[in-house]
């Protein structure tokens, strides 16, 4: 299943939330294309953390991240 993910509990929330909101009943291939029309990810959150610490990420990204 090379480039596919697996359903997972935003994909549960967007189905309730199409069914309660449009009364209309979706799979869950169906939600990841609504989704993916407008350029929207359920694995993508909506914006960055106001506390996020630019100069600490790129601290982490250059010291850390290569020996993970």
């Amino acid at each position: 299943m090379a480039g596919r993910t697996r359903p997972g509990p935003w994909h549960a929330r967007m189905r309730t939330l199409t069914g309660r909101r449009f009364h209309k009943s979706f799979a869950l291939s169906g939600i990841t294309k609504l989704l993916r029309r407008p350029g929207w990810s359920h694995q993508v959150p909506a914006r960055r953390a106001l506390e996020r610490d630019e100069d600490a990420v790129a601290g982490w990204v250059k010291d850390t991240r290569p020996a993970v």
